[in-house]
């Protein structure tokens, strides 16, 4: 693997498949995680997330974008389930 330095450099073949692949096992090991979470666990992080949205002033733009939100996750509820 290459160094990583500020100037853009190519990458090789090999290196870009290699890359993909540690990003594959990744992928597959956070479903796995997320698969044996909880629900639990789960309720406890989204509760703790949502605690945190005051104190870090976003409730506001919370608000104001809601609507967005939930067509974004529509169109991509549509997208998984093939009504795209």
């Amino acid at each position: 693997m290459r160094p990583m330095t500020g100037d853009r450099q190519s990458i090789s073949p090999e290196d870009a498949a290699a890359y993909l692949q540690r990003w594959a096992v990744a992928g597959r090991r956070l479903r796995q995680e997320l698969r044996d979470t909880s629900m639990e666990t789960k309720l406890h992080q989204l509760a703790a997330l949502m605690a945190s949205a005051p104190r870090m002033g976003w409730s506001g733009t919370l608000d104001k974008e809601d609507d967005a939100v939930r067509e974004r996750w529509m169109a991509l509820r549509r997208s998984e389930l093939g009504e795209g």
